[in-house]
């Protein structure tokens, strides 16, 4: 791997495999294709590794041949309604803090690509991306840019149904407690965090769906999280993120969608590092002619589709699934409750 800050201005290289975006799902697609004959260029707009607003959060199922530093552990929770709020323990981890830059520093250093940072691309074409530094030719372009995607845009796809925003303010501490609430009540397909963004801070605030973002729910989010986490909002930074989980394919001809950028995000947990990671090496294994990958690539949309129809149910108001997790929420600490939570909790998590 050689990352690089600077370049030559107006230069045009070759590559066999240009991806755009070096995050977790551009970054993965990189090390499956690390030692292959493959010439591998990464383009990067941010300066720094793990600049993305969203949580450093890694499932069971994100690099499970780790035994050890992981991040920190996660065994508790606390769940929440406007009524309630329960505390459940597990005798096992559900989550982890790693961190975004831990997690996708891992990621670079088992990559062989050329990666370029501070290099955002300006103009796409069939043939070629354009950067302010230079011309890069390609055979296969990856559009791993997240859900405000260049790659996405430029082949014409929109980003209307399952989009969602995540508002939420940081705290310099490392979070203690964390806490999910389920507000159908107060606020349409809406819920409520408080989560670690990564060893050293906390994030607290609301993530709902929406194709754009909405001022008016980001004001009640404000007054939400004040009342709720008794947070001064006036003087706490804030940060705001779209999600993208429509997926509308991954292959098109030569150029390929991974994570954020395809709409591999699931819309009931909000988890996206590891679908991205996973449509990264699915992509990577595809190009390679690899049939596994066409496999792994199979087995996450239709995963998919079935979290988009959970979400599209359980966010529903005129449906009995949105009131029966309100339900669950209100006490699931024993009896039939904690078995159904158990059994819907680990699912999520695990698959």
């Amino acid at each position: 791997m050689r990352a690089r800050l600077g370049g030559v201005a107006n230069r045009t290289d070759s590559y066999d495999v240009v991806i755009v975006g070096g995050g977790p799902g551009g970054l993965s697609c990189a090390k499956h294709l690390a030692n292959s004959k493959q010439k591998v260029l990464v383009l990067e707009k941010s300066a720094n590794l793990g600049e993305k607003i969203c949580s450093g959060l890694i499932s069971p199922k994100a690099f499970p041949e780790l035994t050890a530093d992981r991040g920190v552990p996660w065994t508790e929770i606390s769940v929440a309604t406007t009524r309630s709020k329960q505390h459940l323990e597990f005798s096992r981890p559900y989550l982890w803090t790693m961190g975004r830059k831990d997690i996708e520093g891992r990621l670079l250093r088992e990559s062989t690509a050329d990666v370029h940072f501070s290099e955002p691309v300006r103009i796409i074409t069939p043939e070629h991306v354009e950067t302010d530094r230079g011309r890069y030719l390609y055979h296969h372009l990856v559009g791993a840019d997240g859900s405000l995607s260049k790659v996405r845009k430029t082949l014409g796809l929109p980003s209307e149904h399952i989009v969602g925003w995540a508002f939420h303010y940081i705290l310099d501490r490392p979070c203690s407690e964390f806490q999910m609430y389920w507000l159908p009540r107060e606020f349409k397909g809406a819920y409520g965090y408080m989560m670690p963004k990564n060893r050293q801070q906390t994030m607290a605030g609301l993530a709902w769906a929406g194709k754009s973002f909405d001022a008016d729910m980001a004001g009640r989010a404000k007054q939400w999280v004040a009342r709720t986490f008794a947070i001064d909002t006036d003087t706490t930074a804030h940060e705001a993120m779209k999600g993208n989980a429509d997926y509308r394919g991954w292959k098109f001809g030569t150029t390929y969608l991974v994570g954020d950028a395809g709409g591999f995000l699931n819309p009931v947990t909000t988890e996206g590092i590891w679908f991205a990671m996973r449509s990264g090496e699915g992509v990577a294994k595809h190009i390679l002619g690899n049939s596994e990958g066409d496999r792994i690539m199979a087995d996450l949309v239709a995963n998919h589709r079935k979290q988009v129809r959970i979400f599209e149910l359980m966010t529903n108001r005129w449906l009995p699934l949105c009131w029966m997790i309100e339900w669950l929420f209100r006490n699931p600490r024993r009896g039939l409750r904690r078995r159904i939570f158990d059994r819907v909790f680990w699912k999520l998590m695990e698959s």
